[in-house]
């Protein structure tokens, strides 16, 4: 757009084009805004460009939001029938911000139900219609895999942002807890809900993350801390930095993805990054933190949905059992969850200060068929729930296809707010492996 190559007005086409042709079989959103006012606004955005300049490198480009995530004029459902009616009054802060950058949002994107779940079952995988294409932010990665839109903000309690980005073949970002205000998000747990960010590539993550960092005063977990140019760690000369594979993060992975990871060490060794094992964190530590940070999540959520009286019934069953189990735990059995969760994050950064960044795969498979996918939960979010817990920056990245076409995806995490380096690392990471492509245009793939 900067060089007049396109407008606003047609990559808004080009979005709605992609939801013509595949939104039917694939179910990515919830809610999409009229197509009549998506131009308009496009328009509008491209005039404003020509008369007085863009507002930043987001101007006039799509977006799509996650339903957990307000958006005003568009009801947030949550993929639930308990709020089938809810209109927010206002934008969440981090959709006030993308608005406020020039951002365009196309619509909402289903999740797991109140985001409880590493799948996305009412959905399709757009790699293979037949598999389920991960969760909770499963709708806004299929959207960015497919070109529904170009960009997304989604949310990250778990493993939420990072398992969808690997299993639809897209960039998935977590940030430093506390960067991007949660402010406006519709609350699973409040000591671990971070607002991520799902994009093709890691300069596109950057842009977004330059838009919506930032102190806010809704929400007292974000940080005081200066705005950092996300950008500037793009391209950088990743020479010397250290990297440790986290080989008790490859336990029991499926032997394609562990070619791609071995792939994804290899490009970053190509580059004069320095790989070390570590087996730190252990087993028990990958084991304890996520099944001690399911036991806070869910306790959380379960205290947080008390306020929905009566409405068991209108929960999915496996949503329902998860709040009923979860109501149930004892005050000792959480605090004790909350023990070793300061107990591991003190160990995890003592070890990560040795380290510029860990890699792992970030699942240990390839998406699972749907009718397969909840027999999943812990193969799929073990690698992930622990950095969550702990809060630390994350990135899932693109690492490679299976034979029979599925993406997979190479995970790196790093101390708190060294974020920048996982950019760094990642868009080398680009520059070396071939990205994947989109999917095709129909079926599977």
């Amino acid at each position: 757009m900067a060089d007049r190559g396109t407008s606003s007005v047609e990559l808004v086409q080009r979005s709605l084009d992609a939801i013509h042709q595949r939104e039917h079989e694939l179910n990515a959103f919830v809610h999409i805004a009229s197509e009549s006012a998506l131009l308009e606004e496009a328009a509008a955005l491209d005039v404003e460009r020509e008369r007085s300049g863009v507002r930043g490198p987001l101007h006039g480009v799509p977006v799509s939001i996650k339903d957990i995530i307000h958006v005003k004029g568009m009801k947030t459902t949550a993929s639930s029938a308990v709020l089938p009616d809810y209109m927010p009054e206002e934008d969440a802060t981090v959709v006030s911000l993308l608005r406020k950058a020039g951002a365009i949002i196309v619509g909402k994107t289903h999740t797991h139900e109140f985001a409880l779940g590493v799948t996305t079952a009412q959905s399709r995988n757009p790699w293979d219609i037949t598999r389920d294409p991960g969760g909770s932010s499963g709708g806004s990665a299929i959207s960015i895999s497919t070109g529904m839109s170009l960009l997304g903000v989604g949310t990250d309690t778990r493993a939420s942002i990072r398992v969808p980005a690997a299993l639809c073949g897209i960039v998935g970002y977590k940030p430093t807890f506390g960067l991007v205000s949660t402010d406006g998000v519709m609350t699973l747990s409040w000591s671990m809900d971070h607002t991520g960010l799902q994009a093709k590539t890691a300069g596109d993550v950057a842009l977004m993350m330059n838009a919506v960092q930032g102190l806010d005063a809704k929400d007292p977990g974000t940080l005081d801390r200066a705005a950092d140019d996300y950008t500037d760690y793009l391209n950088r000369d990743v020479r010397g930095l250290r990297v440790g594979i986290a080989v008790n993060g490859l336990r029991d992975v499926d032997s394609e993805v562990l070619k791609a990871f071995d792939s994804s060490v290899a490009a970053l060794r190509s580059l004069g990054v320095e790989i070390v094992e570590t087996e730190i964190p252990s087993k028990e530590d990958f084991r304890l933190a996520t099944s001690l940070g399911l036991i806070v999540s869910r306790s959380e959520a379960a205290a947080y949905h008390a306020s929905f009286e009566g409405a068991g019934d209108l929960y999915t069953r496996p949503v329902f059992e998860q709040l009923d189990e979860a109501s149930q735990v004892r005050a000792v059995d959480y605090l004790n969850a909350q023990r070793f969760r300061g107990q591991f994050q003190d160990r995890m950064l003592e070890h990560l200060s040795g380290f510029d960044a860990l890699i792992m795969p970030t699942t240990r498979v390839a998406a699972p068929k749907v009718e397969e996918s909840d027999r999943y939960l812990i193969i799929l979010s073990e690698n992930c729930i622990p950095w969550s817990f702990i809060g630390v920056p994350a990135m899932s990245v693109p690492s490679g296809l299976t034979s029979g076409g599925l993406p997979m995806g190479a995970q790196m995490v790093a101390s708190p707010f060294a974020d920048g380096t996982l950019l760094a690392l990642a868009s080398a990471l680009e520059t070396v492996l071939h990205q994947i492509q989109q999917p095709a245009s129909g079926g599977s793939t």
